[in-house]
């Protein structure tokens, strides 16, 4: 599966929830008029005109959460990322890996995995799983703030991030 990228194996499979932001609509979302005299539009312009990529998955179905685990480990020991921190809190595991930078609290890329594992799910409220990868300079601060702000699983911890990450 690694000669083919995991996005692009999953992006059509009805069982995958894709989302992918290219680097265009980032360089669009940077040059709109926006108040930047707010300072939460001012930090997001700041943030979007970092990112070059920003990828993400989601599923229920257990076959393809196994391959989204295996995607992660693998592209994680294949590019020497660091791995930041692996969380377990009730039925969810969250790991962070991170393509260091040479500046405090700055990564090159970010690869996050969350996977429930709730023994009594059942058929209509099934284990999910999200994996979301972003390429670009990344500060921890600011993505874990937007990350927050999308309600993507796992923003609280990674907001633990920023400020651990020190070279």
């Amino acid at each position: 599966m690694m000669a083919q990228s995991v996005f692009d194996t999953y992006k059509s499979n009805e069982r995958v929830t894709y989302a992918s932001i290219s680097p265009q609509m980032f360089s669009m979302l940077a040059k709109l008029n926006i108040d930047d005299t707010d300072p939460e539009a001012k930090e997001f312009l700041e943030l979007i005109s970092q990112i070059n990529t920003f990828k993400l998955l989601r599923t229920d179905e257990p076959s393809i959460s196994d391959n989204f685990s295996d995607w992660t480990q693998e592209y994680a020991k294949t590019n020497q990322l660091t791995e930041l921190m692996q969380v377990r809190e009730d039925q969810t595991t969250v790991y962070f890996y991170a393509a260091l930078s040479e500046k405090e609290n700055i990564v090159d890329q970010l690869v996050m995995l969350a996977q429930e594992d709730n023994d009594n799910a059942g058929l209509d409220d099934r284990n999910q799983t999200v994996l979301l990868f972003i390429d670009g300079k990344i500060d921890l601060a600011r993505i874990a703030s937007l990350v927050q702000k999308l309600d993507i699983p796992a923003g609280e911890e990674l907001n633990k991030l920023k400020g651990q990450v020190k070279i």
